[in-house]
């Protein structure tokens, strides 16, 4: 009996040792933290960022994305806590005692049968001054109820909704760089357009200068000059501190300090719209089939859907974990005991132990009603978050949709537009350079002042609207889940 039992124990051990071992393999690894600036020298350092290497660097460096990220990895210690209560454990304990005085008991001991005058004393230990107990233990659960089984099932989504929060982390943190990263590039355009404008403003105040020395025109001229050199000067003040106030907040949204100074280029971002028509469907409000399909991807690609899915599952899991923990529980557990130094006249120095015990809940107090109670409304709150998700992303898909194709219309009209506002300028500086004007009584260079202000108006227009509609690409793409892949 005693040789079957320790067969059954060396059966359990390697069972638990197997089952930690399967488990340790199935456990991810801990996801890498947010690094500091210190780790990001080197490769920032002298480095112009193009836009896909700014989305690598904030897949590394976002606070947000780290975050979610942590909440996975609790999350999945969760589960792995729920199958643990699958599995069998073994423990041992080793008991050191050390006691003030034996405890012991006389008893008579007649060395002669024939002879009872003569007893011999003798004395009995019960308990020895120094004690060793060493001690071992098995318990198996025994999921007749499948209640354990609900509750990993139960972990699980919970799991796979924190691991799509990543992914919806991840499909906002990349739409949000991509959008700091066209308002910096945007800035930077615009600081270039400024900074043209007043070296044309410059030029034009020295050419009045010398002609109003050499008479040929009115201290008006000079006067008209020098306000548009200090406008200019004030707009390329301007467009530098927000192309700097830009670069920061892309800093921000990457996850790296803000102060770090870092050069960004065109390179790759950039893209020219095709013409569009605006079609009789869409005049009525009709967005068209296109949009229909743009819709039906982000439906199935957005992560908070997913998620809200996943929370759903989780939920009705805990409705069915709520109903069965009324159901009766079952354990085994085996225990064995080694007292080397036992005292006592009849000492057990082996002692082992097995139980089987089955609990059946014949009245909780309501505890199993109030937690079906509390399912429930966590599966009716799933329910609505998922219709919000539902919406929320119809709204995100349908705004950058006429985003795009508003941007796309703007680009249209800004580039006929730059191209009038040129061809405008270059007539006036011909005129101005004869010295004759389009209307008379107007100076040459006043007219030829306003034609520079329509046409750096036009190319800052030209310039948004190119901008606009990058970017609302990049809100398009975010709407419809596609920066959610980890691909």
């Amino acid at each position: 009996m005693f040789k079957a039992l320790r067969v059954a124990f060396r059966i359990l051990v390697l069972g638990a040792i197997s089952c930690r071992f399967a488990q340790a393999q199935m456990t991810p690894k801990p996801l890498q933290v947010s690094p500091g600036l210190e780790a990001l020298g080197s490769y920032l350092k002298g480095r112009t960022l193009t836009i896909d290497q700014a989305v690598r660097l904030c897949l590394v460096t976002n606070h947000a994305l780290a975050l979610a990220r942590a909440y996975l990895l609790s999350a999945q210690g969760r589960t792995a806590e729920a199958y643990a209560a699958l599995n069998p454990t073994v423990g041992g304990a080793i008991d050191v005692l050390r006691l003030n005085d034996s405890v012991s008991n006389k008893s008579l001991i007649v060395d002669d049968p024939h002879n009872f005058n003569k007893p011999i004393g003798a004395e009995i230990v019960n308990q020895n001054v120094q004690q060793q107990l060493f001690s071992i233990g098995a318990q198996v659960p025994v999921d007749i109820s499948g209640t354990l089984r609900v509750a990993t099932q139960q972990a699980k989504f919970q799991e796979i909704a924190y691991r799509t929060d990543v992914d919806r982390a991840r499909n906002q943190v990349v739409g949000e760089v991509k959008a700091a990263f066209y308002d910096a590039l945007r800035a930077k355009a615009l600081q270039r357009v400024a900074e043209e404008d007043l070296k044309n403003t410059q030029d034009r105040l020295k050419d009045a200068q010398s002609k109003l020395q050499a008479q040929v025109v009115t201290k008006f001229d000079v006067l008209r000059a020098q306000t548009d050199v200090a406008a200019a000067q004030q707009n390329v003040i301007i467009a530098k501190n927000t192309a700097q106030t830009d670069l920061a907040v892309l800093n921000l949204v990457m996850g790296i300090q803000v102060t770090t100074p870092i050069q960004i280029t065109e390179e790759g971002a950039m893209t020219q719209p095709s013409p569009l028509a605006v079609d009789a469907m869409q005049a009525e409000g009709n967005l068209g089939p296109e949009f229909d399909s743009d819709l039906q991807e982000a439906l199935s690609k957005r992560p908070e859907i997913i998620e809200a899915m996943a929370a759903i599952e989780a939920a009705q899991k805990g409705i069915t974990l709520a109903r069965r923990s009324l159901l009766p529980q079952m354990n085994l557990s085996w225990s064995y005991l080694y007292a080397p130094n036992a005292g006592g006249t009849t000492p057990l120095v082996h002692t082992w132990e097995g139980q089987a015990v089955v609990t059946v809940p014949f009245y909780d107090g309501g505890l199993a009603r109030g937690r079906k109670m509390e399912a429930q409304g966590n599966l009716a709150a799933a329910q609505v978050d998922k219709r919000q998700a539902v919406d929320q992303v119809t709204l995100d898909a349908e705004q950058a949709y006429l985003s795009v194709n508003e941007a796309r219309l703007r680009v249209d009209v800004a580039n006929q537009t730059l191209t009038q506002a040129q061809a405008a300028f270059d007539l006036a500086r011909v005129r101005y350079t004869a010295g004759v004007s389009a209307h008379a009584g107007i100076s040459p260079l006043l007219e030829l002042s306003d034609a520079q202000s329509a046409l750096t108006l036009a190319e800052s227009n030209q310039v948004n609207a190119l901008y606009d509609y990058n970017s609302a690409k990049a809100r398009l793409d975010r709407a419809m889940g596609r920066y959610a892949s980890q691909s």
